[in-house]
């Protein structure tokens, strides 16, 4: 198509003859001006889009055009009709009854005399059948693509020049190849030459190559075996068409498979042990042995040839009958056979073998040979033994385990039931285990667990069986009993072994133990049900008192109900996050003026609302559950306390209680002192509240050490509930205390018992003498306020003054506190 445009002019002068030229022409014509208007429209136009002249008039050419083809169409316009430059496009014409007809449209512009493009002409040829032949061919080159595409081999076709012409996606993915590459384009310069080499024979014989090349695939190399073929056009050799199919799993496949026989032959020819044949019955004369033999037995394999010996004749008598039994019914069922037996060699010395043979048969099913092999298995079976051993009893005593005391115990009652007899069951926890490890290392508690087990044994019978089931729990079964009294009788034993001092690198400790026992059947049908009485019974004995046997009794069950209750509560609490702490006033006698608070834990039961600690009591007993009830108690406390400083709330300082679990985990202080740098509260604001109890035994050092650390950095220490417990000036002298909590105790009777009156009054002179501020609970009358403040006691905390409120309603509590004046009948 030139680059011309026609005069509006030249058009109106040669209409006439335009219309006869458009008339008589293979190709359609429509001249329309800028508005869309047909200006003139030949019958050829009018045929290839199956409309009239008329119809033609009212239609735009978008009403005509195929939707995917008009977008384009009116981009191309939009592009050149400010120009006046013609332009060609393939496009689809839509006609009435919905067929197509592709049309190659040349598009020219007509011009006024100002050169001002006014109209076009549009002359569209008919391409159909050549565009229906290149779908057709475009359809059958994506089915062969697909077709090749399908197959995980190479499949390449190269011309003359050794340019690609076609690959499917396993060559074009796996090596990279685009049409027109060349080999150089694609691996290294010698794989190349040698991939041109065979095209080169290819081609110049006319005849297909089968090939081992090594091939890129994803940059590893691979191997595969090519076969190419000569690429004929018209009867000439053009190029090279190659199938590669990818061997590299089978040749190393093949190549492990030559290893393993080489192995395996190998293994065969050092085999230690005899490979035989022999007749298929006692005494098994030998037709065939190998030399392994004699390192076996320590007899020469030609005394066996010879007859000189049978095999029978090594065999361990008590393993002959096995032996015998297993060959019959391993000839009889026609299966091979496996028996681990001894044998006695030439030097007398026992071993353990393994054989392993089977039977060869004739046509009729007769066995007429026995083949096998023999091997030596002595130290895999002491191995066995060894570990067998390890399996069944604990490494550090050498007592039996948990396993094996489960199964002495379940047939201790099967022979009790048997004979009418019953069974004893104890179960012994060594009270200070952990503290030994943790004070003297464990070094000294693994002396300690080793004393306890000789101690057991030399205490009972050898009938009964002492075990180690973890930890600082041991078990003894007293089996064949005759009562209750008679399994006492073993017990006071035990007690008095226990009860023996040892000593470990020059240091003297005591052995104690909390002992539960349970008797079979009194107490259980089995042995679960025995082993969990014996269980309950020991935590009653530890709860009660160190030191204690507690044989079972029915009420106990429902006391280790309530102890698993309580920490099943706890556990809930603490993971929901459901400790709340509640806030008692503390305040000065002689004023009236608040000083501070105690927090008070809480927990909200979803049942229930609003619980008190003592519902979940056993928690604070438990390691891992005290530690972390104080925790979630200190990060509330402290929140509340970093937000009434943040308001400017003059609070005073709050109290929290601490329990021995929190202590034992021997980082209290840091833990403490972390939570409140992290909340951003000054160390002075806190007061720590522990009870005596805490200063007694092996947790003495922690404690110490941990009151020390908090001291130093402002933190009070206040001795709760003074005078309940083990009450001792030496801890007042021992630990850096600064408040004495006088238990509401003393206080609830002062007005009735001389006695607490009286150890008031020492109390609070011992407070004055020391410089230690005095605190009394449970302050519940105005007449035991005054009091209180006439003995000088400083500070007051009770339902006097008011009970442990929840922490939105502290703010206001503060705010509303009324002096002493305004408060007659108090102070």
């Amino acid at each position: 198509m030139n680059d011309f445009s026609i005069s509006a002019s030249a058009v109106r002068a040669s209409e006439t003859h335009l219309a006869t030229v458009f008339g008589q022409t293979m190709v359609g014509i429509i001249h329309r001006d800028l508005n869309g208007r047909v200006l003139m429209v030949n019958d050829r136009f009018c045929e290839l889009v199956g409309r009239s002249s008329d119809e033609l008039h009212h239609l735009a050419m978008e009403d005509i055009t195929h939707p995917e083809d008009a977008p384009g169409n009116a981009q191309l316009l939009a592009q050149h009709l400010p120009s006046g430059t013609p332009f060609q496009i393939e496009k689809r014409y839509v006609r009435p009854d919905g067929s197509l007809i592709w049309c190659a449209v040349n598009m020219s512009f007509v011009r006024d005399e100002a050169a001002h493009v006014v109209s076009m002409i549009a002359i569209a040829q008919d391409i159909n059948d050549r565009k229906l032949a290149e779908d057709k061919a475009w359809a059958s080159h994506n089915l062969l693509q697909s077709v090749i595409d399908s197959v995980q081999d190479l499949i390449f076709v190269k011309d003359r020049e050794g340019r690609y012409v076609l690959m499917n996606r396993y060559a074009a993915e796996g090596c990279g190849v685009q049409e027109g590459q060349r080999d150089y384009d694609l691996v290294p310069h010698d794989i190349a030459e040698s991939f041109i080499e065979i095209d080169r024979l290819v081609m110049a014989s006319g005849q297909s190559l089968a090939v081992e090349e090594v091939v890129p695939i994803h940059g590893e190399l691979r191997t595969f075996q090519t076969i190419k073929v000569p690429w004929r056009q018209n009867g000439d050799i053009v190029g090279v068409i190659g199938v590669a199919r990818d061997l590299t799993e089978r040749f190393e496949a093949e190549a492990r498979l030559r290893a393993s026989e080489q192995q395996l032959a190998a293994l065969i020819d050092n085999l230690p042990g005899a490979v035989y044949t022999c007749v298929p019955s006692a005494p098994w004369l030998l037709t065939y042995v190998s030399d392994g033999a004699e390192a076996l037995t320590g007899y020469p394999a030609a005394d066996f040839m010879e007859q000189k010996l049978t095999w029978a004749d090594l065999v361990h008598p008590g393993d002959l009958a096995s032996l015998e039994a297993a060959i019959a019914h391993s000839i009889e069922a026609q299966l091979p056979f496996s028996l681990t037996y001894r044998i006695t060699t030439r030097e007398g010395e026992e071993r353990w073998v393994n054989e392993r043979g089977k039977g060869v048969y004739d046509a009729s099913g007769a066995p007429i040979l026995l083949e096998g092999f023999v091997s030596d298995v002595t130290a895999q079976w002491q191995a066995e033994e060894r570990i067998r051993w390890a399996a069944q009893h604990d490494p550090l005593t050498g007592l039996p385990n948990r396993r094996l005391f489960q199964d002495r115990l379940e047939e201790a009652l099967r022979r009790a039931a048997a004979a009418g007899r019953k069974v004893g069951l104890l179960l012994l926890d060594l009270d200070h285990l952990k503290k030994v490890n943790d004070t003297l290392g464990h070094d000294a508690g693994d002396a300690l667990l080793q004393t306890v087990a000789d101690q057991l044994i030399q205490s009972v019978r050898s009938s009964d069986t002492v075990a180690r089931n973890g930890g600082d729990e041991f078990a003894i079964i007293l089996p064949g009993l005759e009562s209750e009294r008679e399994m006492w009788s073993h017990i006071g034993p035990v007690l008095g072994r226990l009860q023996e001092p040892f000593s470990h690198s020059g240091r003297v400790m005591a052995c104690g133990a909390s002992m539960g026992a349970s008797l079979w059947p009194d107490h259980g049908d089995d042995a679960e049900t025995l082993l969990k009485q014996a269980d309950i019974a020991l935590y009653a004995a530890k709860t009660t008192g160190r030191g204690k046997v507690m044989m079972f009794e029915p009420a106990m069950r429902a006391e280790a109900q309530r102890r698993t209750t309580m920490l099943s509560l706890a556990r809930a609490a603490v993971d929901e996050h459901r400790i709340e702490p509640f806030y008692q006033p503390k305040v000065f006698l002689d004023s009236g003026k608040l000083a501070g608070f105690e927090a008070l834990l809480r927990w909200r039961n979803p049942q229930a609302g609003i619980e008190l600690p003592s519902t979940i009591q056993a928690a604070f007993e438990d390691p891992s559950l005290g530690i972390a009830l104080g925790q979630q108690m200190h990060d509330v406390v402290f929140a509340d306390m970093r937000r009434w400083l943040d308001t400017g709330l003059n609070f005073g300082h709050v109290g929290i209680n601490v329990s021995t679990a929190e202590f034992l985990g021997g980082d209290l202080a840091e833990r403490v002192l972390n939570r409140l740098k992290a909340a951003g509260v000054p160390p002075h604001f806190l007061e720590l509240e522990v009870t005596e109890t805490v200063f007694l035994g092996w947790s003495s050092p922690f404690v110490e050490r941990a009151l020390r650390t908090l001291s130093a950095e402002g933190v009070k220490i206040a001795l709760d509930d003074f005078g309940t417990g083990y009450a001792s000036l030496s801890h007042l002298k021992q630990f850096p205390v600064d408040v004495i909590k006088i238990d509401r105790s003393f206080v609830h009777d002062l007005a009735h018992n001389a006695d607490d009156t009286a150890i008031l009054q020492a109390v609070l002179n011992l407070g004055k003498s020391l410089n230690i501020t005095t605190v009394a609970e449970g302050v519940e009358t105005e007449t035991q306020a005054s009091y209180l403040r006439a003995q000088g006691c400083v500070l007051g905390q009770g339902f006097l003054f008011g009970r442990p409120t929840m922490k939105t309603l502290i703010p206001n509590l503060i705010a509303s506190w009324r002096p002493p004046s305004t408060r007659p009948g108090i102070l």
